[in-house]
């Protein structure tokens, strides 16, 4: 992400409005593009007629969240080995290699997700149920599609045309559109979830082929071994991802699970209205943060590091500790701009919360707590980030444990007071407040040893990893 923060930089550094404008926006597309196209274009869908038929809605909605939380849970640890093996390739100019590797994991991924969807969804489609053979194939089908597209994801920053991105997004979206228009009043929701898949495996096939376009193709021997080495080296960095994927969705799954949610009859899609509409657009509030992140944080860190490690094998230890100094007081600057700047804009929502939740249906309470919840959140997310880039991917993996463990814990409590629907969001906020500050405490203790840290790897050392 790095690379593409510094094309961006060079828009902002014109100082024109042209270039401040282009940068924005560019930055808009890449962070959150795809996932704002697929959201307008099932808010279309969600217009058509048949939707207005009692169920429809509530039972589309249920398998949509039900197969993005299981499969990003599910999928998150392997995504991230299979980030760090293709990334670790196309440094050592094996772009090939990795094209190949794409391929392999996005098949094995897709195959692996059939008999997987297939058992969740017989569980969750509950026996009997009107229409449960076409939910269940289609909750399948949709399981299986979400999976290959995270595949086709992870390495389509590859892809020389960013707007090729957006272009995959809208044509697997248009397929949905008009699939779900035939579909969905011959099928009710299972038809309108059939279009959804193909969607996104129309998605994931163009951003596959674009990606091995950008790459080139070239045998990779021995690659399952390989993947299997890197799992054991690297076993701490898919911890961390999934920790935070549970993270993320696990209070969710207690409200609802809990006694505030309902799920649509014959199934076990259990959701909560009132809390998933307000967490779902303070995230979006997280947007404009999280492009501050691509195009000025991590570009800035990225350089210091740089700086950092050129000079260990250059200069004196006075020199290298005054350089550790500055990376980490420069690191700690960057973040406050970066804090500050999405607490202003978390603040400016919350001013207009009364109006928007009228407008969008949601509870201003709520997304209030959330709101200041995406806050410590970014914050949470640049210090594992930090731990990446220092490759402490044991400290990653603990932050992100106490993030899941937090809000899991804290969602749990308020459920068993009785409290969950007036307490909603507090778990949230007060598990990203807590993780955030342990892993920025071990970012900071990261760089300020990191040189040791080098010289310990250098001789073999797997410190950290």
């Amino acid at each position: 992400m790095a690379g593409i923060g510094f094309e961006l930089r060079k828009l902002v550094q014109t100082r024109t409005l042209r270039g401040v404008l282009g940068a924005a926006f560019s930055g808009t597309l890449i962070v959150a593009g795809p996932w704002l196209v697929s959201a307008a274009s099932m808010a279309a869908v969600q217009r058509l007629p048949f939707f207005s038929a009692p169920g429809i809605g509530f039972e589309f909605t249920g398998a949509m969240v039900w197969a993005f939380a299981l499969s990003i849970c599910l999928t998150a640890g392997p995504l991230y080995i299979f980030v760090r093996f293709s990334a670790d390739l196309i440094y050592e100019n094996k772009k090939g290699e990795a094209a190949t590797l794409l391929l392999r994991f996005a098949a094995i991924q897709a195959l692996a997700s059939l008999p997987l969807g297939l058992a969740f969804s017989l569980v969750l489609v509950k026996p009997g149920a009107v229409g449960g053979l076409a939910l269940r194939l289609a909750f399948t089908f949709l399981f299986m599609a979400v999976n290959t597209l995270w595949a086709a994801m992870m390495t389509a920053t590859v892809i020389r045309r960013h707007g090729g991105i957006l272009a995959a997004y809208g044509t697997g979206m248009v397929l949905m559109f008009f699939l779900a228009r035939a579909l969905g009043p011959l099928l009710g929701a299972p038809g309108a979830i059939f279009a959804l898949a193909a969607g996104f495996a129309l998605t994931g096939l163009l951003l596959i082929a674009m990606s091995l376009a950008s790459l080139g193709r070239a045998p990779l021997a021995g690659a399952w071994k390989s993947y299997l080495d890197y799992w054991n080296r690297y076993r701490y960095l898919a911890l961390a991802g999934t920790f935070y994927s549970m993270a993320t969705w696990i209070d969710k799954a207690v409200l609802s699970l809990g006694g505030q949610g309902s799920a649509a009859p014959g199934t076990w899609f259990f959701l909560n209205p009132s809390y998933d509409n307000a967490f779902y657009y303070a995230n979006l509030a997280m947007i404009p943060g999280l492009v501050f992140w691509t195009i000025s944080t991590e570009t800035e860190f990225h350089l210091s590091l740089r700086r950092f490690l050129t000079w260990l094998g250059r200069r004196r230890l006075p020199d290298i500790e005054l350089a550790k100094d500055n990376l980490a007081s420069g690191f700690g600057r960057l973040l406050a701009r970066q804090t500050l700047f999405q607490a202003l804009l978390a603040f400016a929502l919350a001013l207009l919360s009364p109006e928007l939740s009228t407008l969008l249906g949601f509870e201003p309470a709520i997304f209030l707590r959330l709101l200041a919840a995406g806050v410590f959140q970014l914050v949470f997310l640049t210090g594992l980030n930090l731990l990446f880039y220092l490759e402490l991917y044991r400290y990653a993996a603990l932050s992100a444990f106490v993030f899941a463990a937090l809000n899991f814990a804290f969602s749990l409590l308020i459920v068993l007071s009785g409290k969950g629907r007036e307490l909603a969001g507090f778990p949230h906020l007060a598990s990203c407040a807590i993780a955030s500050v342990l892993a920025l405490a071990l970012g900071r203790y990261g760089l300020g040893m990191f040189d040791r840290i080098v010289f310990l790897r250098a001789t073999g050392d797997r410190y950290g990893t």
